[in-house]
């Protein structure tokens, strides 16, 4: 067996819930600003109906397959040729979209390390992280565990710290425009709340598999009000120079000062991308190797850590060539990218095999 480990429903949960945070805290206030203004608080929940979906597809299949990912899964339902051809576009894209996220990671990190060249910071992340992916699954995810409150509490402090300043009456008129600007906010951030579809590599391994679909449904929820809670603290204070700022939780943070000795979170903040990218790239690291192996019918995955992880860094680069051009793939293509491979075609796989069983069933019915 490829992966011999163990972890429970609320492990999960807390592996996959930085995974659809990180991204979604930095950059979402803004991407979703610019679309829906004032009503920038409302697109997560239109957004967080793909998550859900993603979950109930996900939890379906694992109903089916039990003890097999997606890749594995594939395998069963169109044969191992086509099977074996959707695990490598698997792999490659997850090879992809890992890149992205390093180089996501890269950008921001070298705001602050001015002279320390990208390829370095993007190096020593994926470093970090093939340790943890070498461990195997209990590592990657205890480790996210054990880093899931440095994540949390930062961003609660800051909320905190800020409330006094906050004026609500930047949010009205609430739907002023109707509702359509909203559900243009949400469309990025649909490609983050389908990231959830990792837990399909994670529900095999469950020791309460009874638990697994009530674990991924309360963690998008949990990811929604988070996010409806940060866009909300954030138009509070900045209302609508929010679309206009990069980065709007960094400049929340700078905002904080008491009796100046408590002030300049940035570090804050930072640490919340770090603890962030470190979980994410790990999972999508994880399921890469984990993915390629089950498709190559190896025993182990650990011996593609190492080559996975330079081409992470290589594709960190490669198509890639300023920040500008990460920015723009991340409006609309990366998520709509993400919507088709971690919702769409597991909802086809889920629709064939529908299909398949009731074709069964209706030929031993006339067979009897």
């Amino acid at each position: 067996m490829v992966e011999t480990g163990k972890i429970s429903s609320l492990q999960m949960g807390m592996a996959v819930y930085p995974v659809l945070m990180s991204t979604a805290m930095l950059f979402g206030p803004s991407i979703m600003a610019k679309q829906a203004s004032n009503d920038l608080w409302l697109s997560p929940i239109w957004a967080s109906l793909i998550g859900f979906l993603s979950v109930y597809i996900v939890h379906r299949l694992h109903e089916r397959f039990p003890q097999k990912t997606i890749i594995e899964q594939s395998e069963l339902i169109l044969g191992k040729t086509i099977g074996k051809l959707i695990g490598f576009f698997y792999f490659w894209f997850l090879l992809q979209i890992n890149g992205y996220i390093v180089r996501e990671y890269a950008d921001f990190i070298a705001i602050f390390l001015v002279n320390t060249p990208l390829s370095v910071i993007s190096a020593v992340l994926v470093l970090v992280c093939a340790l943890a992916v070498g461990g195997g699954i209990e590592v990657v995810v205890r480790s996210a565990q054990f880093f899931f409150p440095f994540f949390l509490i930062p961003l609660l402090l800051m909320i905190v710290l800020v409330f006094p300043d906050m004026e609500p009456q930047n949010i009205f008129p609430i739907l002023g425009n109707g509702v359509w600007p909203s559900l243009k906010g949400s469309i990025t951030p649909q490609g983050w709340f389908s990231e959830v579809f990792l837990i399909s590599y994670l529900l095999p391994f469950l020791v309460d598999k009874n638990k697994g679909r009530r674990a991924g449904m309360i963690t998008v929820g949990l990811v929604m009000i988070t996010m409806i809670v940060v866009n909300l603290v954030i138009y509070f204070l900045m209302g609508d120079a929010t679309s206009r700022i990069l980065f709007p939780v960094m400049d929340t943070a700078r905002y904080v000062s008491i009796a100046d000795f408590f002030e300049n979170l940035e570090s804050g903040v930072m640490a919340i991308w770090v603890i962030g990218a470190f979980v994410k790239v790990s999972l999508f690291y994880y399921a890469t190797v984990l993915g390629a192996a089950q498709s190559l019918n190896l025993s182990s995955y650990r011996p593609l850590v190492i080559p996975v992880g330079f081409l992470t860094v290589l594709f960190s680069f490669w198509g890639l060539p300023t920040f500008a051009a990460v920015g723009d793939l991340s409006l609309f293509v990366i998520p709509m990218s993400l919507v088709v491979f971690f919702c769409l075609v597991p909802a086809v796989l889920l629709l064939i095999s529908t299909k398949k069983k009731s074709s069964s069933a209706s030929k031993g019915v006339r067979s009897g």
